[in-house]
């Protein structure tokens, strides 16, 4: 407790770092000697050895090499999985080819060495809000921003977007179908046991419509409405196919918004 203050001081982040190299944890840690929100708690040089102190330690962020000995760091990312609370991830790398493969494997963030003061920081402001998200707020769970990223798993499949990527989710019952679109024009349908009412307390109001109990639509992911006969309308994503069809009312609503 802060006696000046009267408030509760939020908790550090307790995070390990996960590098073969000394110099390499030491230059990490001698820059997260400027963010008092992390507290590290121990360091490791490989896989196994990280995965020990995960066990022990329960970390809330782990900073971890990839490019290691015997195993890089996404073989650990698999052992993460029975965990509940799940560690955040931040891969540190000097190989720049692997930024995709990070994000896709379920990181919260990419850094590359010699890790830059400034690009840490916007790190470290993701990994709050995080953290904050995961704390109840007045009975209500944070919303989540256009740049944050979310993880999205079904089965074995997982990969990190940006809020803004997603153009759509519907109900699936007790499941939502997550619909993506790349800049390439590739799409996602990505199937998660998550009900939509779970998603609409956290996208942002500014982004995403209700357009009726059972889809979401990013308002800004929107390409075209449009009329397909008397009764029914057909809602167009650039990349996306086929569209999906609205009613009268349906369209009504969305059109008001857009």
């Amino acid at each position: 407790m802060n006696r000046d203050s009267g408030k509760l001081t939020p908790p550090r982040l307790r995070a390990i770092l996960v590098d073969d190299e000394p110099p390499a944890r030491t230059h990490l840690a001698i820059r997260l000697k400027a963010h008092p929100e992390i507290e590290i708690v121990n360091e490791a040089h490989d896989v196994p050895s990280a995965l020990a102190l995960v066990e022990s330690e329960r970390p809330d962020v782990i900073f971890l090499d990839i490019q290691m000995p015997r195993m890089n760091g996404f073989a650990l990312l698999p052992k993460l999985e029975p965990l509940d609370p799940q560690p955040a991830v931040v891969f540190v790398t000097a190989f720049d080819e692997y930024a995709i493969k990070a994000f896709e494997a379920n990181a919260l963030d990419y850094l590359t060495k010699p890790v830059s003061p400034e690009r840490l920081a916007k790190t470290i402001s993701r990994l709050i809000k995080r953290d904050r998200s995961t704390l109840p707020s007045s009975g209500k769970i944070k919303c989540l921003g256009m740049e944050d990223l979310v993880l999205l798993r079904s089965g074995a499949f997982s990969m990190m977007v940006k809020i803004q990527k997603i153009a759509a989710i519907e109900s699936q019952g007790d499941y939502t179908k997550i619909l993506l679109a790349d800049e390439e024009g590739k799409e996602r349908r990505v199937l998660m046991k998550q009900t939509l009412s779970s998603w609409e307390s956290q996208m942002p109001e500014e982004l995403f419509f209700k357009v009726s109990r059972s889809l979401l639509v990013n308002t800004k992911a929107v390409s075209g409405l449009v009329k397909r006969n008397l009764t029914t309308w057909e809602l167009r994503f650039e990349g996306l196919k086929p569209p999906i069809l609205l009613s009268n009312l349906e369209s009504k609503r969305l059109r008001k918004v857009l």
